[in-house]
């Protein structure tokens, strides 16, 4: 019975991983547009109580910032995919250890990336492409940031780490509290006490440690999976990190070097005013980031574990939901944006500046390819494609953006500078289609946009179909499995060990977690390396861990013999050659391996 057939015959319900994008999109553009709105609050108020300079002033600072983001986003970013690949590994102590790892390491290159700004101050300021009279404006401002920039590196540790835990809201919570935090603060600071430059960076940086302290409280309190714990494989461990955070980072890094570059192809073309609008549609281009971003990231721990459980069927469901729910939010959003382009310069304390509202316009063109573009990159990265990812970070998001501002101001049509971000879109877009391509071409096993390896699925080793609620539905997919088993010529034995492990445990997980809600199912899936094969059972509801519940169990019973459902428990752990139980995203999945040359043996 091949895949194709199987899928023919057996339907694969797929509610609740829809039900699981929903559940972490929603917060994770929330959280993300949490912390932008503090930057576009901050850009708001400077700009009308400091003045369109200190307006420019923010938009020079903002390398210092990305470059805190940066290195946040390559551990904190890195670490929690890897943990999240472990749980889809059943690794739990190695998860802990890169939540612990993670944590240090953003302290320490925090600490060294404050020390050497604050050393080559003068340097930097100047690197920065700061004018003369601007100085003043960009020292006070970029000092501050400097001093509290750590905050702006750890914020992403309670937000990424939540999400791997399965509670995306919680991180929606850490980034509100920031945003409240920081209109208090700039009540205070810059408008009641004018301290300007001084206060808006306050203002950032206060918020921004509150809301990392709220976000730690978040993450370890008695709902944790995370724990504190001791760090395996310390030189391993960061490798890993780097490697799997290295397109964030890279993402964070080209937008340090984009901002500098366009800097001065933008003042040199269309002198300080260009400054003006470059600074109005940054922040602008902020705002639609953090929504197309916290698109992107919904995928990030879902596909982290079900790549580590070779689960394909699942990594197209996620990211076919996450297209099909972001496309609407983008569309909304750049009409929106087009609608209100009159008012954003007004907001800004900048509606004289004339060429700002044609270019928020040519902006706004650029949302929709964007988060095609975020997302596929995001969706290399946690498949460990991190060479991919890499490159078209860097193109999308420095060498296409920066080639075609230059071509046009080349071609003397700098007023269209602005339209440089969806050309360079558009370009990436067309990078990863010939990319994707030419890779499926040479890799026969290799499938679509997403390169899936399909190799169990075409070569008749891997089984999967959904199981609704009831006794007799049990006992079908206890014969589809035991024909399967046949169909690929294991021995009886393990024909029947596997047959009965589907049929008692699906029992087990519906009565103790499914039995008084209604008509539900249960995913069950079948795959063979070698002479492993794994079986894996997944359902929603109330927490179940059998294993636990056998445990209990056996101890309370104590020298008498078994009689209730725990005694099918007890077959399955005696039989198989392991048996994994773990909670994730709200659903519980159960794992067992059994060996078919260790099983002919017993």
């Amino acid at each position: 019975m091949s895949m194709i057939k199987s899928r023919e015959t057996f339907e694969v319900n797929d509610t609740f991983i829809r039900t699981a994008v929903q559940k972490y999109m929603l917060p994770s553009v929330i959280a993300l547009i949490g912390t932008c709105v503090t930057t576009v609050a901050n850009s708001m108020i400077v700009g009308n109580y400091v003045g369109i300079d200190g307006l420019s002033a923010l938009n020079i600072s903002n390398p210092i910032y990305f470059a805190y983001a940066a290195v946040g986003a390559l551990i904190h970013v890195g670490a929690s995919t890897n943990a999240s690949l472990c749980i889809g590994r059943n690794e739990p102590h190695k998860a802990d250890s890169y939540a612990t790892l993670a944590l240090w390491l953003s302290l320490v290159f925090s600490a060294l990336l404050t020390a050497a700004g604050l050393l080559c101050f003068p340097q930097l300021i100047n690197a920065l492409g700061t004018a003369n009279h601007m100085r003043p404006y960009v020292s006070d401002y970029a000092k501050i940031l400097l001093i509290g920039g750590g905050s702006i590196s750890f914020m992403y540790y309670p937000f990424n780490f939540l999400k791997a835990d399965g509670r995306p809201r919680q991180g929606t919570y850490m980034f509100m509290l920031m945003f409240i935090f920081d209109l208090v603060f700039c009540f205070l600071f810059v408008i009641k006490w004018n301290m300007g430059m001084r206060g808006a960076a306050l203002s950032l940086v206060l918020s921004t440690f509150a809301g990392d302290i709220y976000g730690l409280c978040l993450l370890y309190n008695k709902q944790a999976v995370f724990t504190y714990g001791k760090i395996i494989d310390f030189g391993g461990s960061v490798v890993r990190i780097v490697n799997t955070g290295s397109s964030m980072a890279l993402n964070n890094l080209c937008n340090i070097l984009k901002t500098i570059a366009l800097n001065h192809i933008i003042l040199k073309a269309l002198s300080e005013e260009g400054l003006t609008v470059f600074a109005v549609i940054g922040t602008v281009n902020s705002f639609s980031n953090a929504v197309i971003s916290g698109i992107a990231q919904t995928i990030t721990p879902l596909v982290g574990v079900f790549y580590g459980e070779r689960d394909n069927i699942s990594i197209k469901t996620v990211v076919k939901e996450a297209i099909k729910k972001g496309v609407g939010v983008v569309l909304v959003m750049t009409v929106l944006t087009c609608i209100c382009s009159k008012w954003i310069g007004a907001a800004f304390a900048a509606s004289e500046v004339v060429m700002l509202e044609p270019a928020v316009i040519m902006l706004s063109l650029s949302f929709l390819p964007a988060m095609f573009n975020n997302l596929y990159i995001f969706y290399y990265f946690t498949t460990e494609k991190i060479g991919l990812a890499n490159a078209l970070t860097l193109l999308r998001n420095f060498v296409f953006i920066i080639a075609f501002a230059m071509c046009f101001v080349y071609w003397k049509a700098p007023q269209f500078i602005w339209l440089s971000f969806m050309v360079s879109e558009l370009a990436t877009l067309a990078a990863i289609l010939i990319i994707a391509g030419t890779k499926c071409i040479r890799n026969k096993y290799l499938r679509g946009l997403l390169m899936l390896d399909c190799r169990y699925e075409e070569t008749d080793r891997y089984l999967a179909f959904s199981v609704e609620n009831t006794k007799e539905e049990a006992s079908g997919a206890a014969k589809k499995i035991s024909d399967f088993c046949k169909e690929k010529k294991m021995s009886q034995r393990t024909t029947m060990t596997i047959s009965l492990a589907v049929e008692e445990m699906l029992l087990i997980i519906f009565d103790h977690c499914l039995s008084d809600i209604g008509k539900q199912y249960a995913d069950v899936r079948i795959v063979r390396v070698g002479e492993k094969i794994i079986l894996y059972m997944r359902c929603a509801g109330k927490l179940f861990d059998p294993i636990a519940y056998y445990r209990k169990r056996k101890e309370e019973a104590g020298s008498e013999v078994l009689m209730d459902d725990s005694l099918g428990i007890e077959m399955i752990i005696k039989r198989a050659s392991e048996v994994v139980f773990s909670r994730t995203f709200g659903v519980n999945n159960l794992t067992i391996v059994i060996y078919e040359r260790m099983e002919e043996n017993k």
